[in-house]
């Protein structure tokens, strides 16, 4: 696998990385009223942090085979530097590091907003049932500890597109002036790619770039424990080739002389779903923001109320920022809207392990007995870890309402780096079936069919904490496959287009946008207008 070479390097850097003497960021402060802990039930919980990642996660098992990034290396490295007499804010970024290293987004610590879900939704729906409730406060108290002490406080607004990092905004810091669109070239004397490239620990998940054959993150500068002596150093470099350089503290910031309209990225919560009907072409535009299963009904009302009496050709989802939450969002819509149902044959692996065959109530004659479940599937797998898997023919995405509106035409999905989870599902599909098709850019995570993050928490620290239980081996020829992202029509926004995208006055997700200054719409109107010569 030359392609997958880079990932070596990444290991064989950090290693060096975490030997080598570091800015020590100051953790002599303790997270408020949070169990103080010693030395050997620090050791001991961060064993059993270890024994869960080990146990629950298959991703970490497909990044040291695929990857070459060896959890256990680094987590071994991370307990030798529990020490008698550490505090517990310190012994907190030992655990954050550690939850990197398994390189997952669905592997962390619970941060406020889940702790308010699992409180309100996943404790009284028997979601999670074996968290001790009267420490959940331990929680918000660790996550502010982390937000004020483990980040730097620098924002660059740093796009990677096309291979390269660059800055979107102008921006001065100590009287000197830097323009926007500058190729960012080095960080601390190291070209930036081989920089970010020895952050396994820093921070996760690393973005795998399998075109260019590396690992990205646009806020790769900002874990305060990558900073030299407190400082960072970058070159820059103009689209003429003069260069500049910054170098700047961790404590320090930027004051940007143009403002950012449209932040890129996730989407908020509070972002709304917005509706168009292009009457010369006959298309119908939907943005999605997110995956909740409301908005599912409410666009299906809105395609019924924009299209009354008018054809439609084709039907646009834009799920660009759209971080994930229910598939049946866009099942409860194309449900309405297709008359074929989408499904695909599914093959998903578990780890056999103990806490696994407690947590899905699974054994060894239950796998060889239960209709689906077996020891070995027909697809490329891992080596290891023992798993157990369970295959599903025909798995239903989207099943067709009785009075669905028959729609035949092309639905195009418009996808940006920043979907995931049920997102990056709905994209996965469109690659697998001829109606949908997906247009933009892959989101360079790990992504498939997942379930439900088991919920678990430390013994003594208290801390709460989610792993993925389940990897997608679907169609899997080779175990790299196993990562499944894939875009039909690939299109990547130029830093041109980008820095129009974020700081325009206009909506970017109105009309007139879309049509002249939306390269990945576009493509869509370019795609209509060849299906609409062939029709």
């Amino acid at each position: 696998m030359r392609y997958l070479s880079i990932f070596l390097a990444i290991c064989l850097a950090t290693s060096c990385a975490l030997k080598q003497k570091q800015f020590s960021p100051d953790f002599s402060s303790s997270p408020d009223g949070v169990p103080q802990l010693t030395h050997q039930q620090m050791l001991a919980d961060h064993d059993s942090l270890v024994s869960y990642i080990r146990q629950v996660s298959p991703v970490i098992y497909f990044n040291q085979e695929v990857r070459q990034i060896h959890f256990d290396h680094y987590a071994k490295l991370l307990r030798k530097k529990i020490k008698p007499g550490m505090d517990m804010g310190a012994y907190l970024f030992i655990v954050e590091q550690t939850f990197n290293a398994a390189q997952d987004g669905h592997s962390n610590r619970l941060g406020s907003w889940q702790l308010d879900i699992m409180k309100s939704n996943w404790i009284p729906n028997g979601l999670v049932t074996n968290i001790d409730t009267n420490t959940i406060n331990y929680g918000y108290q660790y996550e502010n500890y982390a937000n004020k002490n483990f980040s730097a406080k620098l924002n660059l607004n740093l796009a990677y597109t096309n291979g390269e990092y660059y800055n979107l905004l102008p921006f001065t810091y100590k009287d000197q002036n830097y323009p926007a669109g500058m190729k960012v070239l080095s960080c601390n004397g190291m070209p930036v790619h081989k920089f970010v490239n020895k952050e396994i620990t820093a921070i996760s998940p690393l973005r795998w770039d399998r075109q260019y054959n590396r690992v990205y993150h646009e806020r790769f500068y900002r874990p305060v424990q990558i900073f030299n002596q407190g400082q960072l150093k970058f070159v820059f470099e103009e689209d003429n080739e003069q260069k500049h350089q910054l170098t700047i503290g961790y404590k320090d910031t930027l004051q940007f002389t143009q403002k950012i309209k449209h932040p890129f990225g996730y989407n908020g919560e509070q972002e709304p779903l917005t509706t168009h009907y292009f009457e010369q072409e006959k298309i119908f535009y939907a943005r999605m923001p997110l995956m909740i299963e409301a908005y599912g009904d409410s666009l299906a009302k809105k395609f019924s109320e924009l299209t009354s009496g008018k054809p439609v050709k084709a039907i646009v989802l834009d799920i660009r920022g759209n971080g994930g939450g229910s598939d049946n969002t866009y099942a409860n819509f194309l449900g309405k809207i297709m008359n074929d149902t989408l499904k695909q044959d599914v093959v998903v692996g578990r780890n056999f392990s103990p806490y696994n065959q407690k947590q899905f109530k699974v054994n060894t004659d239950s796998v060889k007995n239960k209709k689906g479940f077996s020891f070995e599937v027909n697809v490329a797998t891992l080596n290891a870890p023992d798993m157990y898997f369970i295959s599903i023919p025909n798995f239903k995405f989207v099943t067709p309402d009785s009075l669905n509106a028959g729609f035949k035409g092309k639905v195009y999905l418009l996808q940006d780096r920043f979907i995931y989870s049920s997102a990056s599902n709905l994209s996965n599909l469109a690659s697998k079936n001829d109606q949908l098709v997906s247009i933009g850019e892959t989101p360079n995570l790990l992504g498939g069919l997942q379930t439900n993050p088991s919920i678990l928490q430390l013994p003594y620290s208290k801390i709460i904490f989610r792993i993925e239980p389940q990897i997608d081996f679907t169609g899997a020829i080779k175990a790299a496959d196993a990562f499944q992202n894939h875009v039909e029509y690939p299109v990547a926004y130029t830093i041109k287009e980008l820095k129009e995208r974020v700081t325009t006055e206009k909506p970017i997700y109105g009309r007139d946008f879309l049509y002249r200054s939306d390269p990945m719409f576009k493509k869509v109107l370019q795609l209509e207008q060849v299906n609409s010569s062939q029709r």
